[in-house]
């Protein structure tokens, strides 16, 4: 346990240079009696990160920080507490759960709450001492630290319970990302039946770049399945399994923040497309965020908020009244036209979508700058139409 905690010296030079700069310190630090600098800078540079991702854990005195890919790995405070909210929501009365890819812990501290017995499971030792040390420091109790691999763990358990968390390893022999499921360690489309063998529900954190159709195609009992985005950027993707079979469409949820949009696959395909059969100035244009773009909720959007698509693939809308609660961005159309009616136009935001462009050939083409307050989007309407649309931002 000695290692991973800082001597008094380490401990007085942490708390001297926690809002230092990691490069500029590194120069600065020699190694000295009870003095590991790169202990130290790791200790600095964890509680920078956690600032920003967990401020509650940052904000606690002697908390122990991992190397850098762990802290990279875990969970914000959002969506740790996300995962919790689903958990309640399924599991209302939770007697035992077991996090068999525990890492640092942000969710397995924020998901076992609840639960009268927790298993921290995790085959990296020195994880399973940091870990010990900090729920010490944030009075975390009811929990059994497990050092040891996920997958035996759970074979050679006779519990069965009532949640299982894996958040398995997406990463190469060669340390590369991978993003298929077949290629995630362990590979959980061969670990599923001895998962929904041993618990009541399971809960798979999987790269936001997974195809969803990979995981409703390959993985078993799917009942609802995540898209999980902080910030307009999609963190994870968050499938649902349960142990009773018989779900014929799994509800799926986009959530960016606090908007969340609830559909399911064969609602979204029975719903007509709306087109847009005009595009005039004063109308509001919208942009889905970009946990529904995943999701692919598009005519799920036109219906729920009552707008019109402006095309079967441009993924955008309008409307002539404006949609105050829009999970996405608003603005007002100025004007439309073809890139020669612009010529005026100095400067402005570019996006693209459905368009035989990129957005910097656009811009050099028309010669304007980056930024300001017009947005311009290149797009498709109707008819197969190009189109520019210049709006403001609402």
């Amino acid at each position: 346990m000695n290692q991973i905690l800082p001597s008094p010296a380490e401990r007085a030079c942490i708390r001297q240079h926690l809002a230092d700069d990691i490069r500029a310190l590194a120069l600065k630090l020699r190694p000295a009696d009870n003095l590991r600098p790169q202990y130290v800078l790791q200790q600095i540079a964890g509680h920078q990160a956690m600032k920003k991702k967990m401020p509650q854990w940052a904000d606690a005195e002697d908390i122990v920080y991992p190397v850098h890919l762990s802290l990279e790995q875990c969970s914000s405070a959002d969506t740790a507490s996300y995962k919790a909210l689903i958990l309640e929501r399924i599991c209302p009365r939770l007697e035992n759960f077991a996090d068999l890819t525990s890492g640092f812990g942000v969710d397995f501290y924020a998901m076992s709450m609840r639960a009268e017995a927790a298993f921290y499971v995790e085959r990296n030792e020195e994880l399973c001492q940091i870990a010990s040390h900090n729920f010490a420091i944030l009075g975390r109790e009811n929990f059994k630290i497990v050092n040891g691999n996920g997958v035996d763990f759970i074979k050679n358990s006779d519990a069965c319970f009532n949640c299982i968390f894996l958040d398995p390893a997406r990463r190469d022999s060669h340390g590369g990302k991978t993003i298929h499921i077949q290629d995630c360690e362990p590979n959980i489309v061969e670990f599923q039946d001895i998962l929904l063998e041993k618990s009541d529900y399971a809960i798979i954190k999987l790269s936001p770049m997974l195809d969803i159709s990979e995981c409703l195609r390959l993985l078993k009992n799917v009942m609802e399945l995540h898209v999980v985005a902080s910030g307009n950027e999609c963190k994870e993707l968050l499938v649902v399994m349960r142990r009773k079979p018989g779900i014929s469409s799994p509800k799926i949820y986009a959530k960016n923040d606090d908007q969340i949009l609830e559909f399911t696959r064969d609602t979204e395909a029975a719903t007509p497309y709306r087109i847009a059969s005009s595009i005039e100035p004063g109308m509001y244009l919208y942009e889905p965020n970009t946990a529904i773009m995943k999701a692919g909720a598009y005519k799920t959007l036109s219906e729920r908020f009552d707008i019109d698509k402006i095309h079967s693939i441009s993924h955008l809308y309008v409307s002539r009244l404006l949609v105050e609660d829009f999970p996405g961005r608003k603005f007002q159309i100025v004007r439309t036209g073809s890139v020669k009616d612009f010529r005026d136009l100095k400067k402005a935001n570019i996006a693209v979508r459905n368009f035989p462009m990129k957005p910097e050939e656009l811009r050099k083409k028309m010669k304007i700058a980056d930024g300001g307050e017009v947005y311009l989007f290149a797009t498709t309407i109707a008819g197969d139409k190009k189109v520019l649309i210049e709006c403001r931002k609402v």
